[in-house]
């Protein structure tokens, strides 16, 4: 026994049909559409107050350079931002090693590389940071934050 199935079809609906399937060959995306995402990655380098040479290093002849990890990574082109981000208490420092930190330490990392920034907060004791306003300025502009737990207390 042999069955044989036959399909009706009309005419005025097959052409339509094969229109839009030969359409949808052309209109598929296409990967200049797609948004680039930057596949570059961040690096977190802690210090603290006891240690700040986590930063800088001392050459023996007294000079100061930036230290050959922020180098590495400040040179490597996978990565996109290098952040130094101050760890622990700093309720110790008075105005002059805010800005001895600033000048002596921080500065010489973030002149090194436009790829260098700062993150995080310093908890300065109050009122110690508005005693050098140009250097509270300046941490500031380069991405810390000053005693930001008594902002959220506000």
């Amino acid at each position: 026994m042999k069955l044989n199935k036959i399909l009706p079809y009309k005419l005025s609906r097959v052409l339509p049909i094969l229109g839009i399937a030969g359409a949808s060959l052309f209109t598929g995306c296409s990967k200049e559409d797609e948004p680039i995402r930057d596949t570059r990655m961040d690096v977190e380098i802690t210090f603290t107050l006891k240690d700040p040479w986590d930063v800088i290093q001392e050459n023996p002849d007294g000079t100061r350079q930036v230290n050959p990890l922020i180098k590495t990574y400040a040179d490597h082109p996978d990565i996109r931002t290098v952040y130094l981000v101050p760890l622990n208490s700093w309720t110790s420092t008075t105005k002059n090693h805010i800005t001895d930190l600033r000048k002596n330490v921080l500065e010489y990392a973030i002149n090194y590389s436009p790829k260098v920034r700062g993150r995080g907060d310093f908890n300065f004791w109050p009122g110690e940071a508005s005693k050098v306003p140009e250097d509270s300025l300046w941490y500031v502009q380069n991405g810390w934050t000053i005693n930001r737990h008594f902002q959220k207390q506000r």
